[in-house]
This record gives structure tokens, sequence and C-alpha cells, in this order.
């Protein structure tokens, strides 16, 4: 899934992407979705390094996502394509599932100055029996609240954050 080539990033240099990307107070999401933008053209996390730059960085992780977190092999990045290899698929459940496969990965970009992921393979959701492979994920702010619109084939899902 990484490519031989790409820079493979310390904890050092995770850590100073962590705290560009959450300059400003920005939200969890949005900084999360700003350090995948800034990752640098032909670079490499792996899961071992990610998790010391969490711990170094203080960022605490809530609790339903941590299987998703721990489970991180690599997280690659080729021009603007992200690959995010797990060792095994996690399942999060909270109001909806989200399934995230073994092998995951999407485009970054901004749209409106915005960060979107766009071109999104290995995650969906599902509630009941209705399921939806997700496609885009775009964020949006409007006085000052931010908001995530998830597409799927089907319909798009806005939630605002906090």
């Amino acid at each position: 899934m990484g490519d031989a080539a790409a820079v493979s990033l310390t904890v050092g240099q995770v850590v100073d992407l962590v705290h560009r990307a959450k300059a400003g107070g920005a939200n969890p999401v949005v900084a999360g979705m700003q350090i995948f933008n800034k990752l640098g053209d032909d670079a490499s996390v792996t899961g071992s390094t990610l998790l010391l730059t969490l711990a170094t960085s203080n960022i605490k992780i809530d609790p339903l996502f941590l299987p998703l977190v721990n489970a991180i092999q690599i997280i690659s990045k080729s021009g603007n394509h992200v690959s995010v290899s797990l060792n095994q698929p996690i399942e999060v459940q909270h109001k909806i599932r989200v399934d995230f496969a073994q092998e995951m990965s999407f485009d970054v970009g901004n749209e409106g100055g915005n960060p979107a992921l766009n071109n999104v393979k290995g995650l969906s959701g599902h509630k009941g029996i209705f399921g939806a492979a997700v496609k885009a994920i775009q964020l949006t702010q409007n006085q000052g609240l931010w908001s995530v619109a998830v597409k799927t084939a089907l319909k798009t899902f806005n939630f605002v954050l906090n």
C-alpha cells in the first residue's frame, strides 16, 4: 500500500503537522482533515508513529474511535491521494453503524476554501437494513459554525459539528 519512495515521517514532524492544523482553535474534525492536506505530496506515517504523536500532542481520542486509531498500520499520501491500511476492518456503532474497510482511500482537497475528502473508498454507513458507501465528505462553515456533508450515492447527510 505504501510507496517505497515515500518519506516516512517522524513523530516530531507529525506533531508539527498537528500543531499547524490545530492553529486558531480549529474544530477537531477540521484539524483532522487539514492534517491530511498538510501531510506532504509523497509521505507516509506508521500507526505507531501516529499513536506516539497523539500521546505527545496530548490529543484525546473519543473511546468510540480508539479501535479505529489502534488498527491503523500506515497512512500514505501520494499527490492528493491518501491510502489508509488497517490491521483489520473496523466497525463503529453510535447512532448509525460505520464500517471502515481494511484498505481505505480518498483524495484530499479544498472546495470553496474548505477541507474536503473526495473519491472515498472503503467507508460506509448503515442504519437498520439500509447501508450506503460514502463517496465524499465536505466541511463548510457558516457564521462560525462548522458542518459536515457526508455524500453517498443515495443521499447527502448534513451534521452540525460541536
